[in-house]
């Protein structure tokens, strides 16, 4: 029942944390998409920090669940981008350099919240909150960035090969990505989550000095 008690109290500080950055993820890929050339995500209403234009179901669950996971994926006409190659890199890049940025700024926020007891008595829930907004910001620009279809580290891979666009048109690609993705995270054998929790923390540590 403590157990349980816990959970429920974590997910007033999950929610909302993964709401913020899972928009701030998406928004980021929109913002540089039309920077660069492709109206898509802006005709679609993407170009937006309305979480709820942003969040895909499943993918809320597993960042929930798993400390890491995905938002509905912004539409991008890549061939509409005034460099195909660049835009790619740049445009996948953008997401996970949102959620990097999003923590290095809250970090020294939340350093002096966490330094001042006063201030600590009467903000304690947006000093935690600002917390999980830095670890799950990590967590999901570090995972998004493993290149495995379709993650935005596997599209980056795809700009540098002699045919950048294969995977929008070899469904096989994605598919085989995600199953791959789903092995690797539900098999207790890998731990997959306890090893990606190891590779991630030094990093937490680094920018905001926290410990999850």
């Amino acid at each position: 029942m403590n157990y349980i008690n816990q959970y429920i109290s974590e997910l007033l500080y999950v929610i909302p944390a993964v709401l913020i950055v899972l928009t701030i993820h998406e928004f980021g890929h929109a913002y540089v998409a039309y920077k660069m050339g492709d109206t898509t995500a802006k005709e679609e209403g993407r170009l937006s920090l309305n979480p709820l234009r942003h969040i895909d179901p499943i993918g809320l669950l597993s960042l929930v669940i798993f400390r890491f996971g995905w938002g509905k994926p912004v539409p991008v006409d890549f061939t509409a981008l005034r460099n195909l190659r660049k835009g790619m890199i740049f445009v996948s890049l953008a997401g996970p350099l949102a959620n990097l940025i999003t923590a290095f700024l809250l970090a020294p926020l939340f350093n002096w919240m966490n330094a001042k007891p006063i201030v600590l008595a009467g903000f304690k829930y947006f000093a935690d909150l600002a917390r999980y907004i830095i670890v799950l910001s990590i967590y999901l620009a570090i995972f998004n960035l493993i290149p495995i279809p379709p993650l935005d580290g596997s599209k980056i891979i795809f700009a540098l090969t002699k045919n950048p666009l294969r995977f929008l048109y070899d469904d096989a690609l994605n598919y085989y990505g995600i199953i791959f993705l789903v092995i690797i995270i539900s098999i207790p054998f890998f731990r997959f989550n306890y090893f990606f929790s190891k590779a991630v923390s030094p990093i937490i540590n680094l920018i905001g000095k926290i410990h999850f």
